[in-house]
């Protein structure tokens, strides 16, 4: 099985959290619907400060050790086939962008669970818990905004 340093994966993570985020904002651009182009726009958001929180913690010192852990790592596809499933296009009902967004992040969820799961490094396992905390508060916030839409 390859392997990748965890600054390599975060690295890959960021650029498919990018993707999405400037897919956002391209709907948004062409979204008539002001409530849906406000949504999008909520999306895009989170996933820019999605990617400042990564920075962030890759710039702390006590991360360094951890995001120079090697981890046995084949995950690269998945990572990529998340986003290809992502279909965000015009005509969209909000319930639609939301699911969308959540099956990418469940999906990434997962991974993060893996990659904790099979470290010995109590710092790496750290990291990848608390992308899932991220994840999830993301899921719960995303709850609420449908429940507020009907």
């Amino acid at each position: 099985m390859p392997s990748k340093q965890v600054k390599d994966i975060l690295d890959h993570v960021r650029a498919v959290h990018h993707q999405l985020n400037k897919a956002c904002k391209q709907l948004s651009a062409s979204e008539p619907d002001t409530r849906l182009q406000l949504l999008l726009d909520y999306v895009g958001r989170h996933e820019e400060a999605f990617n400042i929180a990564l920075r962030r913690y890759e710039k702390e010192a006590n991360a360094k050790a951890a995001i120079d852990t090697w981890l046995q790592f084949s995950a690269d596809e998945t990572i990529n086939e998340a986003l290809r499933e992502m279909d965000l296009h015009p005509g969209m009902t909000a319930e639609e962008i939301v699911e969308q967004v959540l099956s990418f992040d469940a999906k990434l969820m997962a991974l993060y669970r893996d990659l904790a799961e099979s470290t010995s490094s109590a710092q790496v396992r750290e990291l990848f818990s608390d992308l899932i905390q991220m994840a999830e508060g993301k899921q719960h916030q995303y709850a609420r905004i449908l429940q507020d839409w009907q």
